[in-house]
């Protein structure tokens, strides 16, 4: 196993949680639950979940696992298809989006590693599948 190409997805998906993790309370501060109909309490505890997932994810991926590299890029996939489809409509919009320039860095931070991550697991997984790169296990 190459610890370099595994390294670069875990870089990615740390940058990921960079982004994704101050989006999340962005959300909280614009009422984003609300428009789901989730009370504060369940969002709180729902926002634990996903990051108990989060760091989860983390342990098979630097275990140089595959279900690591899978765990990760549904998990990137996922972050970066919401915030296309969520936020993107919301930022073309005239007029302010949220708290300005900073809430639309998060979003296009979280849709762009969200993608890198998918693109990186995807690419070391071809090494895997070609024998260039060996797994550690499922």
């Amino acid at each position: 196993m190459s610890a370099d190409k595994y390294t670069k997805v875990i870089l990615f998906y740390l940058i990921l949680a960079f982004f994704a993790v101050p989006h999340l309370i962005d959300d909280f501060l614009f009422g984003i639950p609300a428009e789901f109909g989730l009370s504060v309490h369940l969002t709180q505890v729902l926002s634990g979940i996903f990051i108990v997932i989060y760091l989860v994810i983390l342990l098979p991926l630097a275990r140089g696992k595959k279900a690591g590299l899978y765990s990760a890029m549904g998990m990137g996939g996922f972050l970066a298809l919401a915030g296309i489809l969520k936020h993107i409509p919301l930022i073309l919009q005239p007029g302010p989006y949220w708290s300005g320039w900073f809430s639309e860095l998060l979003i296009f931070g979280l849709i762009f590693s969200g993608l890198a991550v998918v693109l990186t697991c995807l690419l070391v997984l071809r090494k895997v599948r070609d024998g260039e790169l060996q797994s550690v296990g499922p």
